[in-house]
């Protein structure tokens, strides 16, 4: 009997099972094979982009080598080098270049070369190099096909690197307000080579302190140990004080980077460093393009770009202005045409821009005496107050009973004489200039940027001596009381203090920009004293005078003294703040540090031009 097979509903599967999976397995082969073509290609684009920005960088390298082994080579046609090839590099003419020249690219391992190797080019714009700025450097980077490029400021480095250097933390042995008498060998009284760092063997000082209250935002540098007593740094603080290399990233260790005791508030973890210095090239300035003023001057800057000066050697009847042409310019500045002998008004001139201005003793012939009231003239109401003293009135005899006349007390030094080289300065700065002096830099009021400190004005001060805050306190000389005039009649020697502060004086100025402008003084600029300090005039006396406000950078030889006791005393709280412009700019011929390389100082990358691409 024949049995009938049943057929089963799923007969068949199986091969249908297997055929199913051999196609995904298939799909997913394909797939990642397909991924694994796609990730190399991927990884081949990355490695060639980030090998483009590696020639870049390359390029950025050589160049600053080139630098540093010829300071002027940014003005040098260096015909050799394939990478500045090209037809838009500047000085290309003197190597034939023009505008059909091929750009030029260099290997950046010598000798390998070939259509997958790594090349740079570079091209460079040295407009403020010329005045001591830095050099702007484009390179682009090539790498199997593809192209980077990074635009670069390199320059050499200098004091507007930190918001604040100081060489010593004592005060300058030449302050006759420190220091009664000569101070110690130690201290600096046989002379700057003979003074000592406090960790040193420093001794028997007046040392200076960083109070609470004090503010320093941006980096700090110190070759000496700073002394501080609740001060804040909110950013990088170096010192060279040795123990500072002990610090740690636990805070407890921080304050060891202060002298012993010290406390301060750190932003940042202190770090030790080896000294770096100031060189005195305070001469050079007598040199450099712009204007040249003989004796004491003083400056009002004026928002319009220009500024009005006043000259007690020539309205005197000294030497006249010197005008000194820059790299480049057609004519020499306008430094002013001054007004008849005697005659008190000042000259209004353009702010000599991307120059200098420099103030030197008057060297002719005239007696170096104390400045006249009105000698350093301004507007109604803005003559520096000088007191009533004249050299006639003083070297007479009182002419009425109780005749008398006032001075200003740090007029009677004899570096502040009319004919000495002080420059004393205010107003609102509209474009880029360097203010220097043989013997100081006075602010007798705010100093402010017309475009405020996002803009393109810039302003430096610079001081073989010293930038002083200007601090009027009135002396008085007075006759007898009867018997005048008579053979006898003579003035007491013995002066008297008048008043208190001189009300008005330094003078405000807003922020044309519409920024805070604190109680006291603002100065947005860089200060360097390249042999002595920046402090206040008559610090010891009078009421508090606010907050001394500095946007930009000081550096100093020695500490100055802007203020005592705090916000109760004398003086002024400090508040200097960091302006991050200088990170790739500087002053017009600000100077440098002695031992300063050149170096990258920023850099961004950019779109690489079309005529690199072919």
């Amino acid at each position: 009997m024949r049995h009938l097979l049943r057929r089963r509903d799923d007969e068949g599967m199986a091969l249908v099972f297997v055929v199913g999976t051999m196609l995904i397995l298939a799909m997913l082969a394909l797939t990642a094979l397909a991924y694994v073509g796609q990730s190399t290609t991927l990884a081949r684009f990355d490695a060639d982009h980030g090998s483009a920005m590696a020639a870049a960088q390359a390029g950025v390298d050589d160049f600053v080598s080139h630098l540093n082994a010829n300071d002027t080579y940014w003005k040098t046609a260096d015909c050799t080098n394939a990478a500045l090839k090209g037809p838009a590099q500047a000085g290309g003419a003197a190597c034939g270049w023009n505008a059909a020249t091929a750009n030029g690219w260099e290997p950046v391992r010598p000798g390998v070369t070939g259509d997958k190797a790594a090349y740079f080019h570079y091209s460079f714009d040295s407009s403020d190099a010329v005045n001591g700025g830095p050099v702007v450097l484009t390179v682009t980077g090539r790498a199997n096909g593809e192209y980077r490029s990074i635009q670069a400021t390199v320059g050499k480095g200098s004091s507007t690197d930190y918001v604040y250097y100081t060489d010593f933390e004592s005060a300058d042995p030449s302050n006759k307000q420190a220091y009664p008498t000569t101070p110690s060998a130690s201290c600096g009284g046989a002379g700057y080579s003979s003074a000592k760092y406090f960790y040193a063997g420093r001794s028997g000082c007046v040392e200076i302190t960083f109070v609470t209250g004090d503010t320093l935002s941006g980096p700090v540098f110190s070759n000496d140990a700073v002394l501080s007593s609740g001060a804040t740094f909110t950013s990088a603080f170096t010192s060279s004080n040795p123990p500072c290399d002990s610090v740690t990233a636990t805070k407890s260790t921080w304050n060891s980077c202060l002298r012993s005791g010290s406390t301060a508030n750190f932003g940042k973890q202190p770090n030790y460093s080896k000294p770096q210095y100031l060189d005195d090239t305070s001469a050079q300035f007598a040199n450099d393009p712009g204007c040249h003023y003989y004796g004491s001057t003083r400056i009002v800057f004026n928002a319009n770009g220009t500024m009005t000066v006043w000259n007690s050697s020539l309205n005197g009847g000294g030497k006249a202005p010197l005008s000194i042409r820059g790299p480049g310019d057609t004519a020499d500045p306008n430094c002013g045409a001054f007004p008849a002998l005697g005659s008190a008004a000042g000259t209004t001139v353009p702010v000599p821009n991307n120059e200098v201005v420099y103030v030197s003793a008057d060297a002719t012939g005239l007696a170096h005496t104390q400045c006249d009231a009105g000698q350093l003239g301004g507007p109604t109401g803005a003559t520096l107050p000088l007191g009533t003293f004249t050299k006639t009135k003083a070297a007479g005899k009182p002419t009425v009973n109780n005749d008398s006349y006032t001075y200003d007390q740090t007029m009677t030094e004899t570096n502040k004489f009319c004919q000495e080289g002080n420059l004393y300065v205010e107003g609102v700065v509209k474009g880029r200039v360097s203010l220097a002096s043989a013997q100081s830099v006075v602010v007798t009021g705010d100093l402010v940027l017309a475009g405020g400190l996002n803009g393109s004005d810039m302003l430096g001060l610079v001081a073989t001596n010293s930038v002083e805050i200007f601090h009027p306190w009135m002396m008085k000389v007075t006759g007898p009381s009867t018997g005048c005039p008579s053979s006898t009649c003579k003035w007491n020697t013995s002066a008297t203090e008048v008043g208190t502060d001189v009300s008005g004086w330094p003078r405000d100025y807003a922020d044309p920009t519409g920024g805070v402008v604190v109680a006291g003084v603002n100065i947005m600029g860089s200060i360097q004293t390249l042999q002595h300090s920046f402090y206040v005039q008559q610090y010891a006396k009078g009421s508090h005078l606010g907050l001394l406000q500095v946007n930009g950078s000081i550096a100093q030889r020695w500490r100055g003294i802007v203020g005592q006791s705090g916000a109760s005393g004398p003086g002024y709280l400090k508040n200097y703040v960091y302006d991050k412009r200088l990170v790739y700019s500087s002053p017009p011929y600000f100077p440098h540090w002695v031992t300063a390389q050149w170096k990258q100082r920023y850099f961004g990358e950019v779109r690489t031009p079309q005529s690199l691409r072919n």
